[in-house]
């Protein structure tokens, strides 16, 4: 083989393991880019990095779902949300009742995962909604997932987001507020408002 061939042989190789990582990169932006309820990823390189160690560990968990139920017009009580929570191939519902703004705690153990859920209401009507979760085996954490729901979308801000994140760099639901993006719920918020905190994938 001739230099001029070997040099156009190496460079042939090289284009298709650039092709090759740009092909897998593409596949994982497509996986990650929603997750199972169709919510728009957040940091996808955060995610990523989160789903692959989880993964490792022999974990798929994700919200797969969250469903809004009223308490009729006039009568005292409260706001009734029920998420579905995906545990490898395990799907079960985590219900929380919400009269405000506060934040609602809850744990359950499922398939030797302990499960901590964290949910509120931003407004009184409930819209949105967000969550976090996080799953622990054998007391250490594998994954944190955070999600925000709007059930009533009458603005193109209205978007459904989520967020996966590894061990180290999980986040309490809030900060010390809203748009603080020290909390799950700050951000999430931060995402769409223009915060330097992550990088919103449509």
């Amino acid at each position: 083989m001739t230099k001029t061939k070997m040099i156009f042989a190496a460079l042939l190789s090289g284009s298709l393991m650039m092709t090759a990582c740009a092909k897998k990169d593409s596949e994982f932006a497509a996986r990650y880019a929603k997750n199972k309820m169709g919510a728009s990823v957040v940091d996808g390189a955060k995610t990523q990095e989160a789903g692959e160690q989880a993964a490792a560990q022999g974990l798929e968990a994700d919200i797969v779902g969250v469903k809004r139920y009223w308490t009729p017009q006039g009568q005292p009580g409260p706001r009734v949300v029920m998420a579905t929570i995906l545990i490898n191939n395990t799907e079960f519902p985590v219900t929380s009742h919400h009269y405000s703004t506060e934040i609602v705690d809850g744990s359950v153990d499922v398939n030797g995962y302990n499960i901590r859920y964290h949910a509120m209401c931003g407004n009184d009507e409930c819209n949105p909604y967000y969550a976090a979760m996080e799953v622990y085996q054998n007391g250490r954490i594998v994954i944190q997932e955070g999600i925000r729901i709007y059930f009533d979308k009458t603005k193109p801000e209205h978007q459904d987001l989520y967020q996966w994140l590894s061990p180290g760099n999980e986040l309490p639901l809030l900060g010390s507020s809203q748009t603080d993006p020290r909390g799950m719920v700050g951000y999430l918020n931060q995402a769409v408002t223009g915060g330097s905190s992550s990088s919103l994938i449509k």
